[in-house]
């Protein structure tokens, strides 16, 4: 496990394989932490550095109190990379993940070559919806919201088992 103190918060991380080696960087979706990469970092491992971190209240990295920016996510990723010495990634995101990953490109080209942008967009959903779910969530927690949230992701086939 390795840790890193950047932008005043601690963030997760972990770096393997060699820094000769061309670098992939995964940002994870909502909800999730970096072991979302496991199988992919399983085949890619012999061939790449590979990158992945927990944001910011995902994780083993701190959660400073809310709310958090989407700059807030992009500058953690930047300061990341420039902790570690990363320049000229491609960088892999998963929804919100993708959105960092865009605003990386677009805040500190210098260290991105390349982007694979997966189920994501320049803005996810309205304001109405996110406070809706949080104030679901802080008043009954997580559980509250996971029906919606595997209806948006599985199809009812995959869901029930009958595929």
């Amino acid at each position: 496990m390795s840790f890193a103190a950047i932008n005043g918060i601690v963030l997760h991380y972990e770096d393997l394989g060699s820094t000769a080696l061309p670098t992939i960087v995964f940002s994870n979706s909502l909800g999730t932490d970096f072991r979302i990469w496991d199988g992919v970092v399983r085949i890619l491992k012999p061939e790449f550095r590979l990158i992945r971190y927990d944001k910011r209240g995902h994780g083993l990295s701190e959660a400073p109190a809310a709310p958090y920016a989407m700059a807030d996510h992009v500058g953690d990723l930047a300061g990341l990379l420039d902790e570690i010495g990363v320049e000229d990634a491609l960088v892999v995101g998963l929804s919100v993940g993708g959105m960092i990953a865009q605003g990386l490109a677009a805040e500190r080209p210098e260290l991105t070559h390349a982007l694979v942008l997966c189920d994501t967009a320049h803005k996810i959903g309205t304001d109405e919806l996110w406070n809706e779910r949080i104030a679901a969530v802080e008043a009954d927690g997580i559980a509250s919201i996971a029906d919606g949230v595997l209806q948006r992701w599985f199809s009812e086939a995959y869901r029930t088992g009958n595929r």
